[in-house]
């Protein structure tokens, strides 16, 4: 049933990234909040859970916005798989609500928009390293900037 909802809200996320996103742009780089809930995934239920979530919200992502069939799903899956390494199943709680889960953002965005930019700057005019730290760095720093909110409301609640 769990899993069910996760789908639902992970679908939700993808509707929310790929029409409401793009009003909270800064100079052309959004923040990515399909990936911060695929790592708060990844921390709380394992990293097989967040490897079938990435791929799966990925494949997803790629249809509804019109991109390159499997980019978001291999770059999503890619920083599920290396978030995953991090998953402690005594420290779910601990993870969730400290600094860990800003760093394991940062890790998974940095590896998905790298990863990504790779893939989408194959034949353009554009160079890698231009597009890399204008979209990858700083959407990568946007992504953990807005992972701070989810973060301070987990914080605040309270584990009997």
């Amino acid at each position: 049933m769990q899993y069910l909802i996760y789908t639902g809200i992970g679908f939700l996320l993808i509707v929310v990234q790929v029409l409401v996103s793009r009003f909270l742009s800064i100079a052309g780089v959004s923040p990515d909040f399909l990936l911060i809930f695929l790592v708060w995934l990844t921390i709380r239920e394992g990293q097989f859970a967040g490897l079938i979530g990435g791929f799966v919200l990925g494949v997803l992502l790629d249809i509804l916005s019109s991109g390159i069939l499997g980019a978001h799903a291999l770059s999503l899956t890619v920083a599920c798989f290396l978030c995953g390494f991090f998953y402690n199943a005594e420290r779910v709680e601990q993870n969730m609500r400290n600094w860990p889960f800003l760093l394991l953002t940062l890790l998974g965005a940095v590896v998905n928009n790298a990863l990504y930019y790779f893939l989408m700057t194959r034949g353009s005019e554009i160079s890698f390293t231009e597009f890399a730290f204008r979209y990858g760095a700083v959407g990568a720093l946007y992504t953990v900037f807005i992972a701070i909110f989810p973060l301070l409301y987990w914080s605040r609640k309270r584990t009997y």
